[in-house]
């Protein structure tokens, strides 16, 4: 009986080690931690009265990683109305976040954009952030982060360098697996003049058409409070067209 027991137990422990193990390889097996990219393609072309041209493209890519969150995307926007070009700009962000204890995190935001029709030769901003995840779920996602950070542009005036502040904002909420919205605004002032500041904002849909493909339609809008000579402050556009993601 004594050795029976032993066995018993013996096996057991065994069969519960291995259970674990088991529980443990299917955990890790859910966690998907490659990276996921999109390039996306839109395109508004009329012939007649007016003759106009719009081209998007862009690139984005993420990936979550235990405590780290990376993030990068680069866009390019050129339009034409009857022979004129009237849009020619390039976007590009990237962001590193590491996530401390609870739901805060501090990460570094880099960002440049080049705008020929707004006069702005060239404006980089680097940025050191802390921020707070409101909601992180598989459905839901809403974060904040307020910063401090160094600019360098030129709005048509030459070189011009200058501390900034920063605040971010993000949301994005999935409908189910095929639909979700998404959502975010920053606002980025001089801390030498807080009437120098700019914004950025942008909501869309995204709804997907098949596995690997879907069409995505967003309202963006840039403010400059203090433009280049002669420019607009405000910079609002409709953008519809697909995505591939891989």
């Amino acid at each position: 009986m004594k050795k029976f027991l032993q066995i018993t137990a013996t096996s057991g422990i065994m069969m519960a080690a291995s259970a674990m193990a088991q529980e443990e390889v299917e955990v890790e097996e859910v966690i998907d931690t490659s990276w996921e990219s999109s390039v996306d393609f839109g395109l508004n072309l009329s012939k007649g009265n007016t003759d106009s041209l719009l081209v998007r493209g862009g690139i984005q890519t993420e990936k979550k990683e235990d405590k780290d969150a990376y993030f990068a995307s680069l866009g390019y926007s050129y339009g034409e109305e009857d022979s004129a070009t009237n849009q020619d700009e390039i976007v590009g962000k990237a962001s590193w976040r590491r996530t401390l204890t609870g739901k805060n995190f501090f990460g570094v935001l880099l960002d440049g954009r080049s705008d020929q029709f707004a006069d702005l030769d060239y404006r980089f901003s680097l940025n050191f952030t802390y921020g707070y995840y409101w909601i992180d779920t598989e459905e839901t996602f809403f974060s904040t982060e307020v910063g401090l950070g160094v600019t360098t542009e030129d709005k048509g005036r030459g070189n011009d360098t200058y501390m900034n502040g920063l605040f971010v904002q993000r949301f994005e909420h999935k409908f189910n697996e095929s639909a979700k919205l998404f959502e975010s605004f920053s606002i980025s002032p001089r801390l030498d003049d807080f009437s120098d500041y700019h914004l950025e904002f942008q909501a869309g849909l995204e709804t997907k058409i098949t596995e690997t493909m879907a069409f995505k339609v967003s309202l963006e809008n840039r403010y400059e409070s203090k433009p280049a000579d002669d420019k607009e402050k405000n910079d609002l556009k409709l953008v519809a067209g697909v995505s591939y993601k891989f």
